[in-house]
């Protein structure tokens, strides 16, 4: 059975799954030890008291060093591969730069482009154990050009072996790395066409669409023949790497590997180093992004909890900038989803353009607020004059919209709306509007529109009046952002509804007023009152409750998803609380990030998905460009 998830203009990604590395029965203190076979040229790495080595790193004298066979912590399956018929250059786990002073050192692995210096064991046994390796890189007439050395450690923790890598170079000319769009540290794991495998990276991007993209970590993961599970590499970014997030390379084979090059030429002069930290997780079982983010930020430590998610949304809109357009149906055709799930495009451009919000009515039609005044902050309405509140029905329920219907149009800013009483309640700065429709005819009675209260500010554009939704209590909900002040009050007589081009109130935060400058607040349809529900957050613009009738909202920039009880006061992303006897604020409820900004908050109580969604919240978020859900 499909299920179908209908989309208007918009594109999903779904991430799931879980990382659990499978327990081989060690304890965190599995003790190592290293043996040297100075004839094979090789430094194998095996438990204390095993037979057979869990790793081996090959350092001869005339070939690039690598790291091949590195095996499964179970013992089962070997989770690199060497020289494949594919890709016969790749050496299991190596290091080689494609364009380092014209001279290609990733192709070429043997003699008239390496040559050895040392080889040394640095820790022989313990929990953890530590080796060096140190090459020249050869220029066409056998003159080192780079002396590269990799200190590698490994240790066992949770089951998974723990390989961290420092790797150096030190320019013995003047060194430039050409861009290109592979070079560097690469992972071959065994592939064969038709094998069950995906790579996925910190941004949730999986396979091609994870190519040249920048992020903290990728994980990839296939179900190596004699498997019943797949087994897992993951290779982390250090937030001390220059360029990070590094892209990366993901080829069609599932080969990895961090590309500084990618960022344009790479200059390392005369006698200088360049150093570059990784960490690599080889695991079996099943891929968790929530646990992988974890194990990160404990590698990254001070530098990764520094780290601003600002640079993540500057590398989301560049990516963004530089996507294909794409029709909503070949958007829909792209996303990524669970199994067992479908996706249609219910409705797009030009049936609809610059949706802001949407609300369902009881008939199974979609009111959608065109917000086409969104174009600049702090200074009032734009003169566009052409935003309208349309509705959408799919008559024949062929899982497309096929009827659209303006209801009004001309209104200045509308950012919010919920369909009830007869008309619709829209918010639309600084007023929240009550438009009816007393005949029925889908046509707004303009004569009869009632500014319920006023005071919205607009300071900040995202961040005014939105998501209305009627809570189980019958009051009508709506959520404002940190960074716009608001003065909210009942309206002078005569007030009317704005348009475009119309002046911004410059009085707005003048008088008498209850304040609101980051919070969830309510009003009741009937006896017209406004309450402020809780004060805080960030930027919230996502609203709705449980099964048990508990409220929550998704916000964006600080941890996204809030537990709102009546009254209390919450993290805000800065600016002060209006008491400032605070002891504490409140803090957001999640174990984990994503890549910051959402939008919207539906908590699934339907039958339509599998019992496993139920209960869970489903989130869009910007700079992932995907949906999300996280579980309660």
């Amino acid at each position: 059975m499909k299920r179908v998830i209908s989309l208007f203009a918009g594109a999903l990604l779904v991430g799931t799954g879980l990382m659990a590395c499978r327990d081989t029965g060690e304890s965190d203190s599995v003790e190592l030890r290293i043996l040297s076979d100075e004839e094979a040229q090789t430094l194998s790495v095996f438990r204390t008291g095993g037979d057979e080595p869990i790793l081996v790193q090959n350092a001869a004298a005339d070939h690039r060093p690598f790291l091949h066979p590195i095996m499964t912590p179970d013992g089962l399956s070997e989770a690199t591969q060497y020289s494949p018929g594919h890709h016969p250059h790749q050496t299991g786990l190596y290091w080689g730069f494609t364009r380092l002073n014209g001279r290609d050192y990733f192709h070429n692995p043997r003699g008239d482009y390496w040559r050895r210096r040392s080889v040394a064991v640095v820790q022989e046994q313990g929990e953890i154990v530590r080796w060096e390796t140190a090459y020249d890189l050869l220029d066409s007439t056998g003159a080192a050009v780079l002396t590269e050395t990799q200190q590698w450690s490994m240790i066992i923790e949770d089951g998974a072996f723990v390989l961290d890598l420092v790797w150096r170079g030190r320019a013995q000319v003047d060194v430039t790395i050409g861009e290109y769009d592979y070079g560097g540290l690469f992972l071959r794991m065994p592939w064969k066409p038709g094998i069950a495998g995906q790579a996925v990276n910190a941004a949730r991007q999986r396979d091609r669409l994870a190519e040249g993209k920048r992020a903290m970590w990728i994980d990839v993961g296939m179900q190596i023949e004699g498997r019943d599970d797949f087994a897992h590499v993951a290779i982390f970014d250090h937030p001390g790497n220059e360029g990070f997030p590094q892209p990366w390379r993901v080829d069609g084979q599932l080969g990895v590997g961090p590309v500084r090059a990618r960022m344009g030429d790479w200059h390392v002069p005369d006698g200088a180093e360049a150093t570059i930290r990784h960490r690599l997780l080889v695991y079996t079982g099943d891929y968790n992004d929530v646990a992988m983010r974890a194990k990160w930020e404990a590698y990254a430590g001070q530098e990764g909890a520094t780290y601003s998610t600002a640079s993540l949304w500057g590398i989301a809109q560049q990516e963004a900038m530089e996507a294909a357009y794409l029709t909503p149906e070949e958007a829909a055709a792209q996303m990524t989803l669970p199994a067992g799930y479908e996706v249609t495009a219910w409705a797009g451009e030009p049936m609809l353009t610059q949706p802001m919000a949407f609300a369902w009515d009881d008939r199974g039609r979609l009111w959608v607020a065109e917000n086409r005044d969104y174009e600049s902050r702090q200074t009032g309405f734009s003169a566009s004059g052409d935003s309208r509140i349309v509705i959408l029905e799919d008559t024949d329920r062929d899982g497309r919209a096929d009827v659209r219907t303006v209801f009004l149009e001309g209104i200045a800013f509308p950012a919010a709306l919920a369909v009830g009483f007869g008309g619709v309640f829209i918010g639309a700065p600084p007023h929240l509007l009550f438009v009816p429709d007393a005949d029925r005819d889908d046509r707004a009675d303009l004569d009869d529109v009632a500014v319920l209260l006023t005071g919205w500010g607009i300071r900040d554009r995202h961040e005014t009046i939105n998501s209305l939704h009627w809570g189980p209590d019958g009051w009508l909900y709506g959520l404002e952002g940190f960074a716009t002040a608001s003065k909210i009050r009942r309206p002078q007589p005569g007030a009317a509804m704005y348009r475009g081009g119309d002046p911004f109130p410059e009085d707005l935060l003048e008088g008498e007023g209850v304040d609101i400058d980051g919070g969830v607040w309510r009003y009741h349809p009937t006896k017209e009152r406004f309450e402020v529900v809780a004060h805080g957050f960030s930027n919230p613009w996502g609203i709705d409750y449980d099964a048990h009738g508990q409220l929550f909202i998704s916000a964006c920039v600080i941890p996204h998803l809030f537990h709102v009880i009546p009254g209390g006061i919450y993290q805000r992303q800065g600016g002060r609380h209006f008491n400032p006897y605070i002891y504490q604020d409140i803090a957001p409820i999640v174990d984990h990030r994503h890549r910051s900004a959402h939008g919207g908050a539906r908590i699934y109580q339907s039958d339509a998905f599998p019992v496993r969604e139920h209960g869970r919240v489903f989130m869009a978020n910007i700079h992932e460009h995907a949906v999300l859900s996280d579980i309660l």
